[in-house]
């Protein structure tokens, strides 16, 4: 795997792809999107924002950094991701905290969001440039969730993360710098269903 130029203090994109994927009933990292696997489509959606970009992989690792391996990004295997997402983001952000030192702040993506925006990514890291000691939450008809941007004083508590929560409780408890980004491409594609409105959704927006 190839590595880009690297500005130690900008923000640094953390794409979970460590899932697996019981709900869906196959391996949904690999499920192809007009043609690309999924975890691919999302990893190239960060890396057009030209920040450093790491992938979490867990169950499936093998296959799932066979389709990055080309990406100008970087894979950590994280043998625990069966402890839940929550763990395997503790463990990317202890990643993080030892490769990048001086980051300003980590943007947690998630591999099963293939409509994810590149726009909302650079409009929420452009956002954090200004006011960085916000929280950025996305938000899709009333639901938080990823794209979240924690700034760095988040990290400690990042990385004490369990179970299939992930980090909702900080979010919660840092409510008073929370700061809200309507979303309308972060479906997570949990099952066949969810995998279906999104194909949908892709025929319709190439219709008009």
């Amino acid at each position: 795997m190839s590595h880009r130029v690297e500005n130690p203090a900008s923000p640094v994109i953390l794409l979970l792809a460590a899932g697996e994927s019981l709900r869906f009933g196959d391996i949904k990292q690999l499920v192809e999107i007009q043609g690309e696997p999924m975890v691919r489509r999302a990893a190239r959606s960060a890396l057009e924002q030209d920040i450093p970009v790491v992938v979490v992989t867990g169950a499936y690792a093998e296959q799932v950094e066979a389709v990055l391996d080309d990406l100008l990004l970087r894979l950590i295997r994280f043998d625990g991701w069966v402890e839940g997402m929550g763990s395997s983001l503790a463990a990317g952000v202890r990643y993080l905290d030892v490769e990048y030192p001086q980051a300003s702040a980590l943007l947690l993506c998630l591999a099963d969001q293939p409509l994810l925006d590149p726009a909302l990514l650079e409009h929420m890291l452009q956002r954090h440039a200004l006011t960085p000691e916000r929280l950025l939450v996305s938000e899709q008809n009333g639901i938080s969730g990823p794209p979240v941007l924690f700034p760095r004083d988040c990290f400690a508590a990042l990385m004490s993360c369990s179970g299939p929560r992930g980090a909702h409780d900080l979010i919660e408890r840092e409510a008073v710098r929370v700061e809200r980004f309507a979303s309308l491409g972060s479906i997570d594609v949990d099952t066949p269903l969810d995998l279906q409105h999104v194909r949908d959704q892709l025929t319709r927006n190439r219709s008009r």
